[in-house]
């Protein structure tokens, strides 16, 4: 009895053929894939055109102002001082007519609003008391013509030892003489007051106080302290 052999070239072909077939099956697609040519990318974008705005000029009123201004007639200049007068900036013309133009002050309607209620009463009461300034003025001018007035801050070798130690503390001067004050040595002396025994306030001025002293009339600065 004879044995079927099978050829060594056959059976090698069907050991190996299979495992290649299934190989190159599976490869296709990625063979195909590298064959196809890559298409660069394009962005897509829309151009949009821009508004076309229309303008439409305005009259100005300038124009209108010079136009009436050119139609005014010229007036003629008669002297070198009208000239002059002519050249003068616009604000110095402005200001002359404003001067010219003002009318006078009235006291009685003047608006103290925007001051202090402090500032606004002596205000008021040196606007209603002005014979008042007027005195003292007079009494001021009739105190440096007098040569009795002695200066103690300058003039005090003399009082040394008689006059005693006066501090003044606080000056208080108002427009109406009734409310004028001064503390001094601790206590508040008015207007014609005893400041000691022998010692008489005799004026308060803005500046100064005057004093009476075995009768001679001695001018101390305000708020000014003598040791005595």
């Amino acid at each position: 009895m004879s044995s079927f052999r099978i050829p060594l070239g056959v059976l090698g072909s069907i050991v190996v053929l299979p495992p290649l077939m299934i190989s190159s099956y599976l490869s296709l697609p990625y063979y195909k894939a590298s064959q196809q040519e890559i298409e660069p990318y394009k962005p897509t974008y829309t151009v949009l055109s821009l508004p076309v705005l229309e303008t439409v000029k305005l009259p100005l009123r300038a124009t209108a102002l010079s136009l009436s201004r050119l139609k005014e007639p010229t007036k003629k200049v008669n002297s070198i001082e009208e000239f002059r007068g002519k050249s003068d900036s616009k604000d110095n013309v402005e200001n002359i007519a404003v001067e010219q133009n003002q009318e006078p002050l009235d006291i009685d309607n003047l608006d103290l609003s925007g001051l202090s209620p402090e500032l606004a009463a002596r205000f008021e009461s040196i606007l209603n008391e002005p014979s008042e300034v007027e005195e003292r003025n007079e009494s001021d001018s009739a105190k440096y013509g007098d040569s009795s007035y002695v200066e103690l801050d300058k003039k005090g070798a003399q009082f040394s030892g008689r006059l005693p130690p006066l501090n003044f503390q606080t000056h208080n001067y108002t427009s109406k003489a009734s409310r004028r004050w001064v503390k001094v040595n601790g206590r508040e002396v008015n207007l014609g007051g005893h400041i000691s025994n022998g010692i008489t306030l005799l004026e308060i001025n803005p500046r100064n106080v005057v004093i009476d002293f075995e009768g001679q009339k001695i001018e101390i600065p305000a708020l000014y302290e003598w040791k005595g």
